[in-house]
């Protein structure tokens, strides 16, 4: 028998993890990528790859490869923007539990990893310009041309192409509320606690920050659309003015970065949806389910789609197969959605009362009620 061909729609976490599942599995795949060069030598951003992305990637024989470039993460540590310890999420506790670390990892070096195991399926400058689909195959216009395959993939982000010809009608992505102001700086003692996901919240405001691998410091600076500048003012003097009478690290790791290493990314995502498969095409990812990223799952997510997806596909009838993948993943994703931007919410809290309330919370229940219930919704059902 033929290999079953796929065309995968986007060459980011998600579309390259799906790429390199579906070829363990024994499929013939392509990823088309819009980009007309890969941009890995960048510092880039960071990012956390929980326990679920772990097994998931140890599924896919790529855990040794993130262990060359994760930074593990011990503890997860809560306290206000007057310094006060509100709670703490003992990942190393869980990590014993369920056999998984977390890490810590840059964004290019994820990508770089996904790109070596991807091999020669990656196209480069080649946007997907839409696709016709009939019970025998799809045709896919990418990159000027024609690709006739045996299903569509479409990985392509917030502002899906795929999405988009599925979901016509659909309206555009809904703005969260707040805005991450990114860094990732080179700074030898840096106050960054070893092996700690250090997340600060204020009134309107929360910061982010934890190491990657060397002395690399990955920072995110959130303000809610309430916190207003005089026009013209520089992202940096304004989070200078935000954050400089915070507690140690905030104001030092603002101040050591360089206006060109400091990325504004205002948050969107949507609303679940019931359906991700429409015959041979299906979507995965943020393409399927943009999430907020106040419980760190975007990439979690997608790996996971990556994994079942393939599982689904390795045999029998495609359209049937990703029935299934859409059957395993839309109801999880959808509750992973709904919680994200729910906890989104409460980082634009300024009223006083209701941020003391929040924090007292925090203090008073957070192992019990809010730990517990986090790693319930977040490992559930984990392939």
């Amino acid at each position: 028998m033929n290999p079953l061909r796929v065309l995968v729609a986007g060459g980011g976490i998600g579309g390259l993890t799906a790429a390199v599942a579906l070829r363990r599995a024994g499929a013939a795949v392509t990823v088309h990528e819009r980009a007309p060069e890969l941009r890995m030598a960048q510092a880039g951003h960071g990012l956390v790859l929980w326990h679920n992305a772990v097994l998931a990637l140890r599924g896919l024989g790529l855990e040794p490869g993130v262990e060359k470039i994760g930074y593990e993460l011990h503890e997860h540590l809560f306290r206000n923007s007057g310094g006060r310890r509100l709670a703490r999420w003992s990942m190393a506790r869980k990590a014993a539990e369920l056999g998984a670390p977390v890490y810590s990892v840059s964004r290019p070096d994820l990508h770089a990893l996904l790109v070596e195991e991807a091999g020669d399926a990656l196209r480069l400058d080649s946007p997907c310009g839409g696709f016709s689909a009939d019970g025998s195959g799809v045709t896919v216009r990418v990159g000027g041309a024609e690709e006739r395959v045996d299903a569509l993939i479409g990985a392509d982000g917030l502002r899906s192409v795929v999405r988009a010809a599925l979901v016509p009608h659909e309206p555009p992505p809904r703005y969260a509320g707040f805005t991450a102001f990114q860094g990732v700086i080179d700074l030898p003692g840096s106050g960054v606690p070893e092996h700690t996901f250090l997340s600060t919240w204020g009134r309107g405001r929360w910061f982010v920050c934890y190491r990657l691998t060397g002395d690399l410091v990955y920072w995110d600076g959130v303000l809610s659309d309430h916190i207003t500048a005089p026009f013209g003012t520089r992202p940096l003097d304004l989070l200078a003015r935000e954050f400089g009478d915070w507690p140690d690290p905030i104001p030092r790791l603002v101040a050591a970065t360089d206006p060109a290493d400091l990325t504004t990314v205002p948050i969107f995502d949507r609303p679940p949806m019931p359906r991700w498969a429409h015959g041979r095409v299906a979507l995965l990812g943020d393409a399927a389910h943009p999430m907020t990223f106040n419980l760190g799952q975007g990439a979690g997510q997608s790996i996971e789609d990556a994994l079942v997806l393939a599982q689904c596909l390795k045999d029998g009838d495609v359209a049937e197969g990703l029935r299934r993948y859409e059957a395993r993943r839309v109801a999880r994703a959808a509750r992973i959605v709904r919680r994200s931007r729910a906890n989104g919410a409460l980082t634009r809290w300024r009223h006083p009362v209701a941020c003391a309330a929040r924090d007292a919370f925090m203090r008073l229940t957070f192992d019990r009620l809010v730990y517990r219930k986090t790693y319930q919704l977040t490992m559930e059902d984990t392939s």
